[in-house]
């Protein structure tokens, strides 16, 4: 049964992308325009994540996601955005509507894949909050500068280089935890491991590093006590926002 629907104008890149799913093991639906788009999410209940492109003719990614959104009050959805022509502001504008990912042109089918994976733990992970959870009272949560520099450190650092070959996992733990949190999203164990894109060992690896260093912290969901939470600790949160501030600065974005 497929759980993903892919959306975008391009017929040969609507039917790469979902050839690529399929043999990497991910049954999806395709909608060639977001009319469509809408009425295959409202007829098909078990689909989960929406991957949709930004640029469209009478209804863009974002209306897209803008009235996904009101289908979502009803049941767990997830949206990954792709597009060739990013900018921080969209970027920060399909954040604000939850997007799970902000994906560039030109892309793998594995890289979606990457996306979708999270997008489907996350989804998981909304079906049970975590109640009770504690927020911290002057963390990032609504800097929409915060979250414009955190989107601009990593789409500068994909675009300039292939988009693996800096990567590593503690980091890309560091920004997925930081983006959640600014988000208001809880990412349990299971959605870092697939969000770093690494191996599972070597991910489980990673968070325990970090864990040592005193930057992230694991707890149980109050909601849910088999399941782990990660967030930054106040010393993970300090110093990504020192991380953050000195981008802003050279970036010219005032942080709020």
């Amino acid at each position: 049964m497929a759980r993903v629907l892919l959306v975008d104008d391009d017929p040969d890149l609507l039917a790469e992308l979902s050839e690529g799913l399929t043999e990497l093991g991910i049954a999806n639906m395709t909608a060639d325009n977001p009319v469509v788009a809408i009425d295959l999410v409202q007829r098909h209940e078990h689909l989960q994540v929406v991957v949709t492109d930004l640029q469209m003719p009478r209804i863009d990614g974002i209306e897209l996601m803008q009235k996904l959104a009101l289908l979502g009050r009803k049941r767990p959805l997830a949206t990954i955005i792709i597009t060739g022509h990013a900018s921080l502001d969209r970027a920060v504008g399909a954040l604000r509507l939850n997007a799970v990912d902000f994906l560039q042109k030109p892309l793998l089918p594995e890289e979606v894949a990457r996306a979708v994976r999270r997008a489907l733990s996350l989804v998981e992970d909304s079906q049970r909050p975590a109640n009770g959870a504690e927020k911290p009272a002057d963390g990032p949560k609504g800097r929409s500068n915060y979250l414009r520099t955190l989107v601009a450190s990593r789409a500068d650092r994909d675009s300039i280089f292939q988009s693996d070959l800096f990567s590593d996992p503690a980091w890309e733990m560091l920004l997925d935890l930081a983006v959640a949190e600014a988000t208001g999203r809880p990412i349990s164990v299971t959605s870092l491991c697939i969000a770093s894109g690494a191996p599972t060992t070597t991910a489980l690896r990673r968070i325990d590093e970090l864990r040592e260093a005193g930057l992230i912290e694991r707890r149980a969901d109050p909601a849910d006590r088999r399941r782990i939470l990660v967030e930054l600790t106040e010393t993970g949160r300090r110093r990504m926002e020192s991380f953050v501030k000195r981008q802003a600065e050279r970036l010219g974005l005032p942080l709020d």
